[in-house]
């Protein structure tokens, strides 16, 4: 089990509360150490709420609290990257919420400082950290479904109202708020061998997208089709992967945080139904990995490397370059990447 860590949330938004009770419900680890909103009422309401030690009025506080080991970065991820790099610069390890920035530049300057200066650094993908990848890759690998030909993905939900959803300014758009989710499903399940990208997209008046389907194809024929939108249905909103393969499916959801894991033949006859692990809510994987990884004196955690947050914000900002999506805080160069160099050899975008 180790020493316990003192962890601290930067924000108090809806996501940070998720983060405090995953906190509380592992306390044997870490410690509900601190807080930092940018009104201190808010910051002591939420420590109150949720046992923290402290609350700090502002992030330039809790950034220069030297007992703090570990920071949840909470804020939206159009601030990841000004709220980090405060962080850093004080020499304060950081686990950063998803999308880990607004582009690729900012998230490599991140981690090269961090790399730099030898401070701790990861993307708070939670998706990544949990029991349920484990089980699904090993339904996978076990030929359970046969030989896997399409992956489908499905992450909707109808949150076009929400200004960090359509705002520019705020990295709008339903690829970076909810696309990464989509897209880390092939990525996690059946690698990233690209041969052809294909975009659609349906944007708001603001010019962000509410709606984003990629589809890959990969070198060994495999398809991947996976959609995002804002702008779903609130009778029929979509949160699920399928993984389809040559002798039956696996079905599972919320692809976020699967609470379902579900085995099909190809005549849609459910085989078997397996409930994977929650210590917690889910939250608490990331925080648990970090506190390993930080023990064992690493700078990134083994199931999100920089690497693969790098892999993410650079498939993200090409898609949005090839449906010209650009937001205020960048310039079109910023997210012009080499296609090769992003998806890998040969890859290429097709209309």
């Amino acid at each position: 089990m180790g020493k316990k860590i003192n962890v601290a949330i930067l924000g108090a938004g809806n996501i940070a509360n998720d983060m405090a009770e995953a906190l509380n419900g592992i306390s044997d680890e870490v410690v509900a150490y601190a807080v930092a909103s940018r009104s201190l009422e808010k910051a002591e309401a939420f420590a109150k709420k949720w046992g923290f030690q402290k609350a700090y009025g502002s992030y330039e506080e809790l950034a220069k609290d030297s007992d703090v080991d570990l920071i949840y970065v909470a804020t939206p991820h159009s601030e990841h990257y000004k709220n980090t790099k405060l962080c850093l610069e004080n020499g304060r390890n950081c686990l950063v919420e998803k999308a880990f920035c607004g582009n690729l530049p900012q998230s490599k300057e991140l981690i090269d400082y961090a790399e730099g200066k030898n401070i701790y650094l990861a993307e708070a993908m939670w998706t990544r950290y949990q029991p349920s990848k484990d089980i699904i890759r090993n339904l996978i690998s076990e030929g359970r479904i046969g030989t896997v030909n399409y992956v489908e993905s499905d992450f909707s939900v109808q949150c076009s109202k929400v200004e960090r959803v359509y705002n520019p300014a705020l990295a709008g758009g339903a690829l970076l708020d909810l696309g990464i989710y989509s897209l880390t499903v092939p990525v996690m399940y059946v690698g990233t061998d690209i041969k052809d990208i294909k975009v659609e997209v349906e944007k708001f008046d603001t010019g962000v997208d509410a709606t984003t389907i990629v589809t890959f194809t990969y070198n060994n024929g495999i398809v991947a089709k996976t959609t995002c939108s804002a702008n779903a249905d609130p009778n029929n909103e979509s949160n699920y992967a399928k993984i389809v393969g040559d002798k039956g499916y696996i079905k599972f959801g919320p692809i976020n945080v699967p609470r379902i894991i579900e085995i099909f033949d190809l005549d849609d006859n459910l085989i078997e139904s397996i409930t994977p692990p929650i210590l917690v809510n889910g939250y608490e994987y990331e925080v648990l990995e970090s506190k390993k990884a930080m023990e064992e004196g690493k700078l990134e955690p083994d199931f999100m490397p920089h690497s693969e947050t790098i892999r993410m914000m650079g498939w993200m900002d090409s898609i949005r370059n090839h449906v010209n999506i650009v937001y205020p805080f960048e310039t079109e160069a910023d997210i012009n990447h080499n296609t090769e160099t992003i998806f890998g050899k040969g890859a290429h975008f097709v209309d």
